[in-house]
């Protein structure tokens, strides 16, 4: 019995082994192996099979279409292509779908690339497999189908046994952002139900290879504990890794969390350095809160002009806040002068956005008529608008405004 078990051990064994030096030999074939058979000469007169001949074809089409050994050169690579495919070899279409997705020796045909990346997607091709998933996801040359979308990127996701064009069989791995549109799928629930423990999944697993993106996404549903447990560092660690890789928003993120987060892990200086990063690419809140550390010294030393630049910058960008702060530094001169008729501009455009700043000091402008007539009435109606959104300072100044005595009181007194 001892002797049986050890040979069905051993059985295995041998079996990927031989598997092991079939898959070398497959590899391996070169001038001498195809012309010389145990040891003797075939001779020249014979001529090529047409599995060699396609492999050739392919083989040069490579070069031409990667400009290796060969001067680059689509339409040579595009003619060689087409025969090794019309002669069977399927790895083929993979290179004629990219050449008609990106109009590349030819004409953009994006029904003949969603062909071509069929072909080659059932023989296991992940790649093909990832490009018929953006196909379906945004509707280019076919009609936009989600769950198709989705069933594609699950394909191309996984690892998988393929052929490569010498039909050695190989394992090609899944496909980076195959997997970060899987974990989106998931994510938002597109093409399949809303799964976000999948999406964490699959984001986690894009991050692990570096993609900010996947990295970003997985901070924040870490962040929030929503399909995957709650972990403050973890996060951060993720944000950081896409920040330092340039994504923006990571920039963003990290830097607000910095500047707002939890008080052990606030630091001002290093909101400033993330927020300066994302202000350099042009992100509009980036800009808007270095202003506020230039204002209030947070980070860096205050300084009111850099604050109104950055302000400046932004007004645009639909961040009210910016236009109730520029307000504030006409209202008080702040590094500037008073002026009066743009701050009202500004407080008036910031509480159309009903800031509530804006409309205790639109309050204050009426109250004693700064750039405008006095209105009692009318500061009355921008304190009880401010009161209602809780600014306390609105309710003290309209116990105030109650004993006040009209304008126009000595109109009405009468002469002895």
């Amino acid at each position: 019995m001892k002797l049986k078990k050890i040979t069905l051990w051993l059985s295995p064994i041998f079996l990927f082994s031989n598997l092991a030096v079939a898959k070398d030999n497959c590899d391996k074939e070169t001038f001498w192996s195809t012309w010389y058979n145990q040891g003797g000469f075939k001779g020249f007169g014979i001529a090529p099979s047409q599995e060699k001949i396609v492999k050739a074809q392919y083989e040069l089409a490579e070069h031409y279409y990667k400009g290796n050994v060969v001067t680059k050169d689509y339409s040579k690579a595009l003619d060689l292509f087409q025969r090794a495919a019309e002669g069977g070899l399927t790895q083929a279409h993979f290179r004629l779908g990219l050449i008609n997705h990106y109009g590349k020796g030819k004409s953009k045909d994006l029904k003949e690339a969603f062909n071509h990346y069929q072909m080659a997607a059932k023989q296991n091709d992940p790649e093909a497999q990832f490009n018929l998933g953006l196909m379906y996801r945004y509707g280019l040359g076919i009609q936009r189908n989600m769950t198709q979308a989705f069933s594609w990127f699950e394909k191309s996701a996984n690892d998988q046994l393929s052929l490569n064009h010498k039909q050695c069989e190989i394992k090609k791995a899944g496909v980076l952002e195959a997997q970060f549109n899987l974990a989106q799928m998931y994510h938002y629930g597109m093409g399949v139900t809303k799964n976000t423990t999948l999406a964490a999944v699959w984001y986690d697993k894009a991050a692990e290879q570096g993609m900010k993106e996947a990295q970003f996404n997985l901070a924040k549903l870490i962040l929030a504990g929503d399909g995957i447990e709650y972990d403050f560092e973890r996060a951060m660690d993720n944000y950081e890794a896409a920040a330092s890789q340039g994504l923006v928003e990571a920039q963003f993120n990290l830097a607000q969390m910095y500047h707002y987060g939890p008080s052990r892990f606030q630091n001002h200086l290093k909101a400033h350095h993330w927020y300066s990063l994302a202000a350099d690419q042009g992100f509009a809140e980036a800009k808007f809160n270095l202003g506020l550390m230039a204002q209030y010294g947070r980070g860096t030393s205050r300084n009111y002009v850099s604050a109104k630049k950055y302000y400046e910058e932004v007004m645009h960008e639909d961040i009210p806040e910016a236009y109730v702060n520029l307000g504030f530094i006409y209202h008080y001169g702040l590094g500037t002068y008073v002026d009066d008729q743009l701050a009202n501009d500004f407080f008036i455009k910031a509480a159309k956005h009903r800031i509530p700043q804006a409309e205790y000091h639109l309050g204050i402008i009426y109250r004693d008529g700064r750039g405008v007539a006095k209105n009692l009435a009318k500061a009355d109606q921008w304190f009880q608008k401010a009161r209602q959104q809780g600014v306390w300072e609105a309710d003290e100044v309209l116990k105030t405004l109650a004993y006040k005595e009209p304008d126009d009181v000595y109109a009405y007194q009468v002469d002895d």
